[in-house]
């Protein structure tokens, strides 16, 4: 029997999780859009085909919203593969099985270094000296960004956060406001529903660049292009990504990655 056929309202039910999980959360607890279970996740694997996961970068486009499932173990990612593999075709089956291998590899990782990728793997690959906490601007949504602020009230709202949203807050947490990528992780680890262990922690560490070449930055064009200006038109603060890709990585920096786009 499913929780929810116990209680008469949604209401009665966010009341008692709420009193059962006490503690282990810092903010309200809000009920999810994402509905839990076995058969919620087979009902939205059924549902995914990949068509327009090639344009999976913009931040509108359509995701399989299974990241949930697979990090909490409702589903596996072989049966994930095997769906994409029968049910998708072309570029598109290939760009999902691409970031299937990712996980897969960012869990073999955890295997083979166990807690150590909650530490640097590497130097980083620039000067840098972290503070080790997040800023209580960013934490509150308050920085007065409208896309930072957006992406982590949406964040705290609905436990999701689209990938190329968390690669541009990493790297504003990380490099423009020079905070520990672990302080990130951590407040991903609080709210991401799908914020497993491996995934989080490594894929900051490759924007702080200890788990990388070179760090990862954006700047306000790019922004602006796989948010589909939804943040940019209306903006009126001093932006800090308004700068070209050579004149940020001096800024950031002070050497020349090679970034162009």
């Amino acid at each position: 029997m499913e929780l929810q056929t116990q209680f008469s309202s949604r209401e009665d039910m966010t009341t008692y999780l709420a009193l059962q999980l006490e503690g282990l959360y810092s903010t309200e607890a809000i009920p999810n859009e994402i509905r839990g279970g076995r058969r919620a996740a087979l009902e939205q694997l059924e549902k995914f085909k990949a068509v327009g996961y090639g344009k999976r970068n913009f931040v509108a486009s359509h995701t399989s919203r299974l990241s949930a499932y697979l990090r909490h173990g409702v589903l596996s990612m072989a049966e994930v593969a095997a769906h994409v593999r029968k049910n998708a075709n072309g570029r598109e089956k290939i760009e999902f099985l691409k970031q299937l291998a990712w996980r897969e590899f960012f869990l073999l990782v955890l295997e083979q270094e166990g807690i150590g990728v909650l530490e640097n793997l590497e130097a980083p690959k620039y000067a840098t000296k972290w503070q080790n906490d997040l800023p209580e601007d960013i934490l509150e949504a308050r920085t007065g960004l409208p896309c930072v602020d957006t992406w982590v009230e949406k964040l705290i709202e609905t436990g999701y956060m689209h990938n190329h949203e968390r690669l541009w807050f990493a790297a504003y947490v990380t490099h423009w406001r020079m905070t520990d990528w672990k302080a990130g992780y951590d407040f991903f680890r609080e709210h991401l529903l799908d914020g497993d262990i491996a995934s989080n922690a490594l894929s900051w560490q490759w924007v702080a660049s200890t788990f990388s070449s070179k760090p990862y930055f954006m700047n306000q064009q790019n922004i602006q292009k796989f948010s589909s200006d939804a943040y940019c038109s209306s903006c009126r603060a001093v932006c800090p990504f308004r700068k070209s890709y050579p004149d940020l990585e001096r800024s950031l920096f002070g050497q020349d990655y090679g970034w162009s786009s």
